[in-house]
């Protein structure tokens, strides 16, 4: 059976991956010229080419013209484009991510409470995206900037790299959905210093190192901005 391009090109994908895994290439390392690959992996350079605008594509390498290829930056900008197609085709709903992200920062939550009770980590930024939060209650770009803040540096502090890199595209996603909570808070007559205090709650119980407590705070905190969406 002959092995379409398209497929060929697959499988030269998938070696290429595996052999920057083992050569433990890191961002910003080349990968070897497409002749070079092309004689090794025993195939002609279009398919070559093709794999690398594959993998170009995915986020894994970047490319410029008369260059070769190197090792990308991590980035979840791949995965939140996913994200916002599927949304946009109703493949997914809005009450699916809000579960998701309920179960991802719960769980950050947790962790970085625990990380907190055996002296790893400090609560800085935290505090500081809460103070910014109480210096922008009037201006929503400002608020939701402090917000995303926050959110982050407690992802930061639980050092998940995977569940904070979905939780990074997750957040593009929803940024639109923040400024609607914004909204839905002050046309339900809310305060924003109750959204305040959510965040103070999630973050004493951070620093008490009490993991139960902060993924509770956490929930409670998503649940209410549920609410203000009207789910």
């Amino acid at each position: 059976m002959t092995i379409g391009r398209s497929t060929l090109s697959d499988q030269i994908v998938r070696e290429i991956i595996s052999e920057i895994k083992q050569r433990d290439l890191q961002a910003g390392d080349e990968v070897p010229a497409e002749g070079e690959l092309a004689e090794r992996h025993g195939v002609n350079r279009l398919v070559i080419r093709e794999a690398i605008r594959t993998l170009v594509a995915r986020g894994v390498l970047v490319s410029s013209q008369g260059k070769r290829a190197r090792v990308a930056v991590p980035s979840p900008a791949v995965l939140e484009q996913i994200l916002e197609f599927r949304l946009n085709q109703n493949s997914m709903d809005l009450r699916d991510l809000i579960d998701t992200r309920q179960v991802i920062e719960g769980a950050l939550a947790r962790r970085a409470a625990s990380r907190v009770a055996a002296g790893h980590g400090t609560v800085d930024e935290a505090e500081q995206a809460l103070a910014a939060m109480h210096d922008h209650t009037g201006d929503p770009d400002g608020f939701i900037a402090a917000d995303l803040a926050f959110h982050q540096a407690v992802a930061d502090l639980a050092n998940s790299n995977v569940l904070s890199f979905i939780l990074s595209a997750m957040n593009g996603v929803l940024l639109d959905v923040r400024r609607t909570s914004f909204q839905g808070r002050e046309q339900r007559g809310s305060s924003h210093g109750e959204t305040i205090d959510a965040h103070r709650e999630i973050l004493d119980t951070v620093v008490a190192g009490d993991p139960d407590a902060a993924a509770e705070a956490m929930s409670r905190h998503l649940t209410e901005t549920s609410h203000d969406l009207g789910l």
